[in-house]
């Protein structure tokens, strides 16, 4: 309709004979008197219809600029409209909540306890790995249900530095926006400063609502906490420089009531200092050193200490001795289920397992390491009977020449078993690996067929862990004889044809050598489509250790 309004004027060149006036051009001579005054007559009377026609766009433009207007606006409209019928409206506010938990929790990159750290002062992250604050700005109703889920703004790490002023300012919209909530933390002192002071003050002065902290500190920290400490449950702790005094910085969380879980690396006396450690329940400790005590001993004054313990996690940064002679007291733990000894020899480990009774155990992880005379499970087995125990999960790590023997040894003793874990000893370079250290134990475990009757009476052709249903091996891939684990796995009836049945997830880790030519294993290739098998190969440069993944956490 606009159109047809337009043009507003009558035109005053009406014909327009663009071919006649360029061939006009190109003809040679000069015009005529007569057709210089038509000429110039028709030029006055275009550049007037030039200007009136200018007139007519700029209205027209004009027109469609508000039109372009009105038509944003619209849109504008329909998307506010849009926006206010969403699902997401009528769900109520807690569970938008619980949403945003979960959306928060998707950044947690692998953390062991599965829940993130809002990033206050790590560099590394970008903007949107602020979760609360970048959800809090989406609408204001999305910053109405932040504000009503004080979790989002209750776990958060800090790496306290020397000049860390808007941490500070940060730090004080977590904890108001937290509200009362408990608190969990990851904190990473480095440096002293007014600052730091300031910030570790404000921390502390919220220590009544800590839950679970992390630390890593040097050993002059003091953080002034409250004499009360009653939601704590989990405490973890790293000492940057380790010392005789480190274990002094534990007595800052002396008023813990409630904690359960403690978590430690490089505090060697920890058992000196003031927590109530019969009331832990999971203890982890890590860069131990045991001097002249021995294992056993250590242990035992562990138990006097720590008698509720139900998961106790212990690795050494030297080799405990040979006991003491003299040492006649007994280890008694009644109610621990979970034990983890890495880089102990193995002498130690006998040693322990001889005065040791652990009538609840069910998890056991050792790292084996032998030296001297070749090692016999006779004490173990002694163990087994003595503690009435059912073990299910066992994990071995370390597995070479002179312990995979020792290792099958020890599955005789254990038919209660569910799950097995092992690891083969890091391969120095290609012609170290020695493919009869996995091919020994593929062997324990393969189901002989058809067994004698007269066998079966006898104890012989038995099969070894008959309730195996779980199955994880980390092994080094370039001799690895895959022919020995397919028929294994068909014994224990993996895959078709197989007669035990009760094999029913498998994991594989292939560790191939930084030289390896080929990456592939033909033979495990089909493998893969069965279900409950998982095969994952990496070279030795990116090795994935077991120990980090989620399902194979110890406490």
């Amino acid at each position: 309709m606009l159109l047809q309004t337009f043009p507003s004027f009558q035109p005053r060149v009406q014909d327009i004979d663009l071919q006649f006036s360029r061939d006009r051009i190109r003809s040679p001579g000069s015009p005529t008197s007569l057709e210089f005054s038509q000429i110039s007559e028709l030029i006055l009377h275009a550049e007037q219809d030039l200007s009136d026609y200018e007139k007519d766009i700029q209205i027209v433009e004009n027109v469609l600029l508000d039109l372009k207007r009105k038509k944003e606006e619209l849109e504008r409209y329909v998307d506010h409209c849009k926006a206010y019928l969403p699902p997401i409206r009528r769900l109520p506010m807690e569970i938008m909540g619980e949403i945003f938990l979960y959306y928060q929790d998707l950044h947690r990159s692998g953390r062991e306890d599965r829940q993130f750290r809002e990033p206050l002062t790590r560099p590394f992250y970008s903007s949107p790995a602020m979760t609360a604050l970048v959800l809090s700005s989406v609408c204001k109703l999305w910053h109405t249900t932040t504000l009503a889920t004080p979790q989002l703004w209750s776990r958060f790490s800090l790496h306290i530095r020397e000049k860390c002023g808007s941490l500070f300012h940060l730090l004080e919209i977590y904890l108001s926006r937290s509200k009362q909530h408990p608190l969990t933390l990851d904190l990473v002192v480095n440096g002293e400063g007014p600052t730091s002071n300031t910030i570790i003050g404000l921390l502390s002065a919220h220590s009544h609502r800590w839950v679970c902290t992390s630390c890593l500190y040097d050993e002059r920290l003091d953080l002034n906490l409250q004499t009360d400490l009653p939601l704590l449950q989990f405490l973890e702790m790293t000492c940057r420089m380790p010392s005789a005094r480190s274990s002094d910085s534990l007595n800052s969380f002396a008023g813990a009531r409630t904690l359960r879980t403690v978590s430690l690396s490089g505090i060697f006396q920890f058992l000196h200092s003031s927590l109530r450690w019969d009331q832990i329940h999971f203890l982890r400790a890590h860069e131990l050193r045991t001097g002249d005590v021995g294992l056993p001993k250590y242990v035992w004054e562990l138990t006097q200490k720590c008698p509720a313990l139900r998961s106790l996690e212990l690795e050494f940064d030297d080799w405990p001795p040979h006991e003491p002679a003299g040492f006649t007291s007994s280890v008694h733990l009644s109610k621990l289920e979970s034990l983890c000894l890495e880089y102990v020899m193995w002498y130690s480990i006998c040693e322990l397992f001889s005065v040791s009774t652990l009538p609840s155990l069910r998890k056991l992880l050792l790292g084996l390491y032998v030296e001297g005379p070749t090692p016999n499970t006779a004490i173990f087995a002694a163990f087994i009977s003595r503690s009435q125990c059912f073990i299910s999960v066992l994990r071995l790590e370390n597995l070479e020449k002179p312990t995979v023997q020792l290792a099958c040894d020890m599955l005789h003793h254990i038919p209660t078993l569910t799950e097995l874990i092992v690891e083969e000893g890091i391969m120095l370079d290609k012609g170290y690996h020695d493919p009869l250290i996995m091919a020994t134990l593929m062997a324990t475990l393969r189901v002989p067929p058809n067994p004698v009757e007269a066998d079966r009476r006898s104890g012989e052709n038995e099969p070894v862990l008959p309730l195996l249903h779980r199955l994880v091996m980390e092994v080094n891939a370039d001799r690895f004889e895959a022919s020995r684990f397919v028929d294994m796995l068909e014994s224990r009836g993996m895959l078709a044809g197989g007669s035990l049945g009760a094999l029913k997830s498998v994991r594989l880790f292939l560790q191939w050598s930084n030289d390896a030519e080929d990456f592939t294993l033909p033979l495990l290739q089909p493998l893969e489509a069965w279900p409950g098998m998982e095969i994952i190969a990496s070279t030795r440069g990116s090795r994935r250790y077991l120990m980090n993944e989620d399902s194979e956490r110890w406490v």
